[in-house]
């Protein structure tokens, strides 16, 4: 990071004799992209719905984020079966996935989040449930055993405890878990390890899983810049960050940043812009960053997913007739509800600006309702030199076998 243009210029900001030490502080970040976050989340869930122990209950997916009220799901006094009031929580929907709160327009990650949580959804329908309410929760024949918090990163573990808190306010919620019918999991791409254990001794005693660590400004973990970097979040940047001081967000003084965003859990000499200073970045990465964070180009993306599946592109193509080249050579079958994760995952495009290439494709009428080819598809393969794949020579055996004899048929 210190020798890209955007690490220079942020550098320049610091004294000439302390640039070394905060070129060290860039150089230590655990930078992810996009990708990088929705493979860690989808992959954690796919092994966890692959476990024979989750076949015969459901599990319940909701995205991390903020709650403006003390509870995560209504209640109301109802009679039991012996006539006795007891306070039951109700609903078929639960919290929705993405709600700024009040007096904010901004979405965060959470957006992201929750596109995950519908993705697996589909692709495990008869597993994960999407931001369910109480009474999907309970139901009959497929009951949540399991409920899953999904965030891109824990860094103090503040905000995710704040929301088990919200579950265990619940009388119903403590029931289900005082009596083992319902256990809780957090799965995120990045974590602090001081985060890992603040939510792992939660009340509710959640498993906590992530596929990344990130490093922290800490003595046990930089002794050799420990100093020199307290010197800098003290002397330079503004005095606090988004809702941080200094050290960021709970004092974690954490080294990680998504192309998305950087977390206020960073000091906020990275993090905040404020008068003359100006933040390493501000929303997600500038395109001169693409490349250190390993964002693919749609090109590549593109180029990629043609050499994968044995697709010739012809360089006459424009982009936009490579993308949908790919896109209907891909497409196989009748089209049906989640047939979108798997193509996502064969063409190695997000599902948006997929499902929006499919969308155009049936407007020109390349494809029918169901997905399949149109003669005017084909003919738009063949007019762009796109005739057949390549089927990949698998190697058997060096000496070629003829029969001698043939069976007498029955």
């Amino acid at each position: 990071m210190s020798e890209t243009s955007v690490g220079q210029k942020w550098l320049a900001q610091f004294a000439t004799p302390e640039q070394p030490a905060a070129a060290a502080m860039l150089d230590a970040m655990l930078l992810l992209n996009e990708e990088q976050v929705s493979t860690a989340i989808r992959g954690t869930l796919d092994k966890i719905a692959e476990n024979a122990r989750h076949r015969g209950k459901r599990i319940a997916l909701y995205a991390e984020r903020e709650f403006q009220h003390s509870v995560i799901f209504s209640s109301e006094l109802l009679p039991d079966r012996h006539g006795k009031l007891r306070r039951r929580a109700v609903g078929r929907s639960g919290p929705p996935a993405v709600k700024p709160i009040r007096g904010r327009s901004r979405v965060g990650s959470e957006g992201l989040i929750a596109f995950l949580a519908s993705q697996q959804k589909d692709a495990w329908p008869k597993i994960f449930m999407n931001h369910p309410g109480p009474d999907l929760l309970r139901g009959k024949t497929a009951p949540a055993g399991e409920v899953i918090i999904l965030t891109d990163f824990i860094g103090s573990g503040n905000r995710v405890r704040s929301m088990l808190d919200k579950f265990w306010a619940v009388p119903t919620v403590r029931s289900w878990v005082s009596r083992r019918l319902l256990k809780f999991r957090v799965v995120a791409a990045a974590a602090t390890n001081s985060g890992l254990i603040k939510v792992r001794s939660h009340r509710l005693r959640p498993e906590v899983v992530s596929e990344w660590i990130s490093p922290i400004i800490d003595w046990a973990t930089s002794p050799l810049w420990y100093f020199a970097w307290r010197k800098l979040m003290d002397t330079y940047g503004p005095p606090a960050g988004r809702g941080s001081g200094r050290y960021g967000f709970g004092g974690e003084a954490a080294l990680i940043a998504f192309s998305y965003r950087i977390p206020n859990n960073t000091p906020a000499i990275i993090h905040q812009s404020e008068g003359a200073w100006r933040a390493l970045y501000d929303g997600p990465i500038p395109p001169t960053l693409s490349a250190l964070f390993g964002v693919r180009t749609i090109a590549q993306i593109i180029g990629e997913a043609a050499s994968d599946n044995g697709i010739v592109l012809p360089p006459s193509l424009t982009e936009e007739e490579r993308k949908m080249v790919v896109v209907l050579s891909l497409l196989r079958g009748r089209w049906h509800r989640g047939s979108e994760t798997a193509l996502a995952a064969r063409s190695g495009m997000a599902v948006p600006p997929l499902m929006d290439m499919l969308r155009e494709a049936l407007a020109k009428a390349l494809i029918t309702n169901t997905g399949r080819l149109t003669d005017k598809g084909y003919a738009f393969l063949e007019a762009g030199g796109v005739r057949e794949r390549k089927t990949p020579v698998i190697a058997t055996t060096t000496q070629p076998y003829y029969p001698e004899a043939l069976r007498v048929p029955r």
